[in-house]
């Protein structure tokens, strides 16, 4: 049994402890992933090390066995370390790859499928590791953009602690960031969603507008100038209000709810921020959420849009 998985600093552990490599391998804005001829279940490509491999050499060499890719840039991400009951803990390398070119799976290959998707399906291999690989890899994409920001550093109860923190940089235990999430509604109930440039964490996908508050922000003030940032927008101070809280592993989340309309052909789209905007429905956020087109939901963004956004 799996008890926990961890991430540590890439010069944390050394290098002859670094036994699997896996590799996020992202194509045309979606993921690879494979399935074994044994197995009905899906994996991330990754492996063991051979003797006398880099665990460069590994990934090179998993990713072309596991999804045929045949030219990639390979970018070490963290090392991931799993630990079983027990105390046995095993590490690896988690690597990202933007994938150039793909042929045919090898001969020799030992998976029968390669399937490009937005998020990973239910039935995987390893779930109770597989998920928090592929999430870490979506946050480290996020907070390594704009790395010259600095946030303020909060304390567990969301008290200020006097002391900031560079971005792209993990945050100690204990430490905690503020972030916000923007819905705007017009008067007809549609609400703004706009869709994430393919460099970003969770690539092509569509989600509310939102951010990091920066050193100095308050909540309000981080929640304008996300919507102004990302689409050109200026939101009205009065439109708006705190309709949901909640505290992440090492944030606080706030979701602001601002009444206002607005014309999504006149969304200022920003460069490696957005590719497109359109105005939707309720119903039609469920429906891209459930079919994976939709940033995933929080615990309270959820409960707050399948029952309190009527």
């Amino acid at each position: 049994m799996i008890a926990c998985v961890d991430f540590h600093p890439i010069n944390d552990v050394a290098d002859e402890c670094l036994k699997y490599a896996v590799i996020m391998a992202q194509e045309d804005g979606r993921w690879l992933i494979c399935r074994h001829k044994e197995r009905s279940t899906w994996e991330i490509p990754g492996g063991h090390r051979e003797a006398g491999e880099r665990i460069e050499q590994t990934a090179q060499r998993e990713l072309f066995e596991e999804t045929g890719v045949t030219d990639a840039e390979l970018t070490p991400v963290e090392v991931y370390s799993v630990t079983r009951e027990g105390g046995k803990t095993s590490y690896g390398m988690l690597f990202l790859a933007r994938v150039n070119a793909r042929g045919a799976l090898p001969e020799y290959s030992e998976m029968s499928e390669v399937r490009a998707v937005h998020l990973l399906p239910q039935e995987l291999t390893y779930p109770a590791i597989q998920p928090k690989l592929f999430s870490r890899v979506q946050y480290r994409l996020n907070i390594n953009t704009n790395a010259q920001e600095r946030w303020d550093v909060l304390d567990e109860h969301r008290q200020p602690t006097g002391r900031t923190h560079p971005r792209g940089m993990p945050l100690p235990q204990g430490d905690y960031h503020l972030v916000v999430l923007v819905l705007l509604q017009n008067d007809k109930g549609e609400f703004l969603t706009t869709r994430r440039a393919p460099s970003k964490g969770y690539p092509n996908m569509w989600e509310f507008t939102g951010g990091s508050a920066l050193a100095g922000d308050d909540s309000l003030h981080a929640a304008l100038r996300e919507m102004r940032e990302e689409t050109g927008i200026e939101l009205d101070p009065a439109n708006g209000q705190i309709v949901a809280s909640e505290r992440w592993s090492d944030s606080f989340c706030d979701v602001w709810l601002f009444h206002q309309n607005f014309d999504p052909c006149a969304v200022v789209l920003q460069e490696g921020e957005t590719t497109a905007a359109m105005a939707v429905s309720r119903e039609q956020i469920l429906q891209m959420e459930r079919e994976g087109e939709f940033v995933p939901f929080t615990p309270a963004l959820r409960i707050l849009i399948e029952q309190k956004l009527k």
